[in-house]
């Protein structure tokens, strides 16, 4: 009869249930995103394409596009330009390899150097997420965008499902369900994992959870053998999440988990180690070996903000030192306390609630919670380094919330007498308080297992009374315990829509790539030679590649190395011969060049303003929109002192008017006299400039010989954008050639002009 009061506790059936509803929340107001972007098509859409919310989404539906072409891999010397070209090998074939330093970051996806030549494709050559597009875009007419769009809401709400599993396997059903939720929706999650962000976010939280709820069920196997087949699940979990995410440092991370778990559950020794094998050989023993060497990669990558980049040193030499790229992505930066708690929850009060509910959770059950230590380990590691750890730590608030959500129903409801004991007082007295007990200590602190159930049994008032358990007093009990979990599941559900306020769920994405600006794309490649190469920012770089299929000099995976320094170089210098030579000595020498001109900041610049040889492609200088609010992060890596370290990042500042006369401009937090040319009457003005279709059509000089520069943006009638910017920014070449439209005939030749989205111009080489 203690048997089948155990079994009733959690109904799995009424739970999963549950856990279905709480998982199609997830995906269909992720879906609602998508039906959202329909109402406004010409925001979102380039034709049937939806537009992407990351910039890295067009790197894996090109590889899915090329793996089903038949050309996946053949394709990779438009990336990194011009490392993968046949011109560059046979020029620098019999010359020393590149310093591994100054290589290029490859792009998270085992994919291997690139070749003209038609080579067998091995289906782990290929990412997952593009292996999975890939077999699911001819499903929609092979519009792989499309494709991968759909693809998100289900794929960024599966991890609810594990992690539901795994809270009711323990006891604590609301706490899986609630922390699903809040997970799901939290703005550190849900705003990587909303409509149109195809990328490996939507499945990093899935497979941890997979495998801790696998390590999990281990340790209660009926059997050695289960216990083995669980092993074998947990390394085939860890090796579809390196085919996902290419992270080696996971696989080590859960099989020291593994064996510590199943040794704190006193398994046997010798299954451990055959547990510890088999895990090895699913999980593919060369990602394992790796795994220990990817550690400090990974260190490096996330944990160390130093603004210098490594540089190849030689005895006696005093090489250029370059900057650390990663310093000027926003996802990489640190954040502070109290930003951390409201990219959970805006009330901050609520996520300490929630930090409280975990604390005391873990104390009275750690044993349960050693499977989760690596993910709530890379949650925690969100106060300490890059913001991009915040999806973590999500669920383990929603977690801590349920807990404390459970205590408290499940206290009312244990020390509430029902109606049927309360008739029989006397009778079931003894009865009662025992069943309470049990009750109350599994919910704190013990779990439900067979050595727990015989320990009762042994229970002398529990024999005495077992006997007395009619099928009425047990019906009853049946009844009130079925009240019990639809009392708490109805009180989460409705915690939950109370709370949602407080979490991202009304948010809608808009496009990483305004359409106006992808459009210039397309027309691009419509206007120049295929074999072309673009010098742009790397941001677009994978946009670009993809839309056109031409050539870039670096791009999302490419931009780590010291080139990037040089083309931020060129964009905020004054001189038009500055980017001249850079572009042309990149092109012919790249990071190769570089690296065997380093031996000081003198030379290595005296070589790559003298470049000896001529560019084998036509190369183009690309300007868009969107290198004007990222001009600050140009300017800090462009500015960089190579010899001394150190930058001075400058920047465009906007200012919002709403009254403009010929004699005076209101601005918030700025009254601007056109007379004197003084702003707030303390800072001079040097010059004002009107701006229209990327020309100037009128400008007016002060009387200043130091001072600021207003540039107005003009379309039609209206103005759209004021700028101030400092006398360094106005000379610079970016805004000259783009905003200004002033270039050197005998050096560029204007192409192509959008503005104010994009601008193209040859560069006469």
């Amino acid at each position: 009869m203690l048997k089948i009061f155990y079994n009733w506790e959690n109904n799995f059936w009424l739970f999963f249930g549950v856990l279905l509803v709480c998982f199609a929340v997830s995906v269909g107001i992720r879906y609602q995103q998508f039906v959202t972007w329909k109402k406004t098509p010409d925001m979102f859409f380039i034709g049937e394409r939806p537009m992407m919310t990351t910039l890295d989404a067009p790197y894996w539906l090109r590889m899915a596009r090329e793996y089903n072409e038949g050309t996946f891999g053949m394709k990779d010397y438009l990336r990194n330009y011009p490392k993968s070209t046949e011109n560059f090998r046979k020029t620098y074939e019999s010359k020393l390899s590149i310093p591994k330093q100054f290589k290029d970051h490859k792009p998270e996806s085992g994919i291997k150097d690139s070749s003209l030549e038609t080579k067998k494709i091995h289906y782990k050559d290929i990412p997952l997420l593009s292996f999975l597009v890939a077999h699911l875009a001819p499903l929609l007419n092979y519009n792989y965008y499309l494709t991968g769009t759909l693809l998100v809401p289900v794929m960024a709400s599966l991890f609810i499902l594990p992690l539901g599993i795994y809270f009711f396997k323990i006891g604590f059903p609301v706490s899986g369900l609630l922390g699903g939720l809040i997970g799901s929706f939290a703005s550190g999650y849900y705003m990587r994992t909303s409509i149109g962000r195809i990328d490996t976010d939507m499945l990093n939280l899935f497979f941890p959870l997979i495998a801790a709820l696998l390590i999990l069920l281990s340790s209660r196997a009926k059997s050695e053998r289960q216990v083995l087949l669980y092993s074998i699940g947990v390394g085939l979990s860890l090796f579809f999440f390196q085919w996902w995410y290419n992270k080696a440092v996971f696989t080590w991370a859960y099989f020291t988990t593994l064996i510590v778990f199943l040794f704190v559950k006193k398994i046997r020794f010798d299954t451990i180690i055959l547990s510890a094998f088999l895990f090895v050989l699913c999980s593919d023993p060369k990602i394992f070996i790796s795994a220990t060497s990817n550690i400090k990669g990974v260190v490096d990558a996330y944990f160390i903000n130093d603004a210098t980049a490594q540089v190849f040193v030689e005895k006696g030499v005093n090489p250029s030192t370059f900057p650390n790229t990663i310093s000027t992505i926003s996802e990489a930066n640190k954040v502070q306390l109290e930003e951390v708690l409201r990219r959970v929850l805006s009330n901050t009060m609520i996520v300490w609630a929630g930090f409280f509910g975990l604390f005391w959770m873990v104390l009275f059950r750690w044993r349960d919670f050693l499977p989760l230590v690596p993910l709530l380990g890379l949650g925690l590691l969100s106060f300490y380094s890059s913001n991009r750890f915040i999806m973590f730590l999500a669920p383990f608030i929603g977690i801590g919330l349920g807990w404390l959500l459970t205590l408290m129903i499940e206290g009312g409801f244990i020390f509430w007498p029902t109606k049927h004991s309360e008739s029989k007082q006397k009778k079931g007295k003894e009865t009662r308080l025992e069943s309470k007990k049990f009750k109350f200590i599994s919910l704190l602190n013990m779990e439900y297992d067979n050595s727990l159930k015989n320990d009762f049994s042994d229970d002398s008032i529990i024999k005495k009374n077992i006997h007395r358990f009619k099928f009425l007093d047990f019906q009853g009990f049946i009844g009130w315990n079925w009240v019990r979990q639809g009392t708490l599941y109805m009180v989460m559900g409705i915690f939950f829509w109370v709370i949602s306020t407080q979490t991202a769920i009304s948010f809608v994405p808009g496009p990483s790539i305004h359409t106006r600006i992808y459009s210039s794309f397309l027309e691009v490649k419509n206007r120049i030679p295929n074999n072309s190469v673009l010098l742009t920012w790397w941001d677009y770089g994978y946009s670009i590649i993809d839309a056109t299929g031409l050539a870039t000099f670096h791009d999302g995976g490419a931009q780590m190395s010291p080139k990037t320094y040089f083309i931020a170089r060129g964009l905020i210098s004054s001189e038009p011969d500055e980017i001249f030579y850079i572009t042309q000595y990149l092109a012919t020498e790249g990071n190769r060049g570089i690296a065997e001109n380093n031996t000081s900041p003198k030379d290595l610049l005296r070589a790559v303003m003298h470049p000896q040889n001529k560019p084998w492609d036509p190369i183009y200088l690309y300007f868009t929109a969107d290198m004007t609010g990222k001009y600050g992060a140009i300017s800090k890596l462009g500015s960089w002192d190579i010899e001394k370290g150190g930058s001075k990042p400058r920047g465009y500042q906007n200012l919002a008017c709403n009254k403009i006369t010929s004699i005076l401009m209101n601005c918030r937090g700025a009254t601007i006299d056109l007379r004197t040319g003084k702003i707030n009457s303390n800072l001079a003005l040097r010059r004002l400039i009107f701006i229209r279709n990327g020309q100037v059509f009128q400008e007016k000089k002060f009387e200043h010989n130091n001072g600021v520069t207003l540039q107005l943006i003009v379309s039609g009638n209206n103005i759209i954008e004021v700028q101030l910017i400092d006398e360094e920014v106005f000379k610079s070449n970016y805004n000259q050639m783009f905003l200004l439209g002033r270039y050197r005939k005998d050096l560029f030749e204007e192409t192509y002009n959008s503005f104010p989205f994009s601008r193209l111009y040859r560069i006469k080489y």
